[in-house]
């Protein structure tokens, strides 16, 4: 039977793993011993008031405390999951996002700008996940973006290159190595940027990167340069 593993996250922290999801999994951390890799557990997700199980394989144990999760039915998964999102979004519920969305889709492009600029966090979130990528750099001008976002975006696998390059321009943002691991580690961030950016990544970071799992091929075998 599958290991039952339990895991409660502030809104904040469940926020953070659409951009996982987006590639099939989740980064959580963990108190206590985690599972081994591929050890197959039974997920229990407590955040925002409610409660959801999901079924994943442990695919990563970082020294950190964090592992890494893929599901083996991602659309049963987000379906599972998606009410505590929805919790944590201050939506109650799926309606309040549904909404959201149809409003955003009857936007014009202007419309949509000033949003990136000035929404909300659940506008932001909607923003991010717009057909029109160009506006993830306008994201990052809005004044209530927090660094976890900042996070989620740099992770976002259908982030605009040109936002994740400037997010690597930002000496404040690249400051966190949380948001460093989420460039390096993301497919769509320019590979020049990337391995620039393993000189801020530690030791045990690199040698992670280096086996290549859930990383760009050329991000591997720079980071298996570095460690020599």
């Amino acid at each position: 039977m599958p290991k039952k593993v339990h895991v409660a996250l502030e809104p904040e922290q469940l926020l953070q793993q659409e951009a996982h999801l987006e590639h099939g999994g989740m980064l959580v951390p963990l108190d206590g011993d985690a599972p081994a890799p591929m050890t197959d557990i039974e997920l229990s997700v407590e955040s925002a008031g409610g409660k959801a199980q999901v079924n994943a394989r442990v695919v990563h144990v970082g020294g950190d405390g964090t592992v890494g999760l893929a599901f083996d039915d991602v659309p049963a998964a987000r379906k599972r999951l998606d009410p505590l999102f929805q919790r944590a979004r201050g939506g109650g519920g799926s309606a309040g996002g549904e909404n959201l969305r149809l409003r955003i889709t009857r936007m014009n492009s202007l419309e949509k700008q000033e949003l990136a600029l000035t929404g909300d966090r659940p506008a932001r979130m909607a923003i991010l996940k717009d057909s029109n990528k160009a506006l993830h750099s306008l994201l990052l001008k809005n004044r209530k973006i927090t660094s976890e976002e900042i996070r989620m975006i740099a992770g976002f696998r259908n982030a605009n290159p040109d936002a994740l390059g400037k997010i690597a321009q930002n000496k404040d943002w690249v400051r966190d190595p949380r948001i460093v691991t989420a460039l390096v580690s993301n497919p769509k961030t320019p590979p020049q940027v990337a391995i620039r950016l393993l000189d801020r990544v530690a030791r045990t970071e690199l040698r992670r990167l280096a086996k290549g799992v859930d990383v760009p091929p050329a991000i591997a075998r720079a980071a298996r340069r570095k460690l020599g």
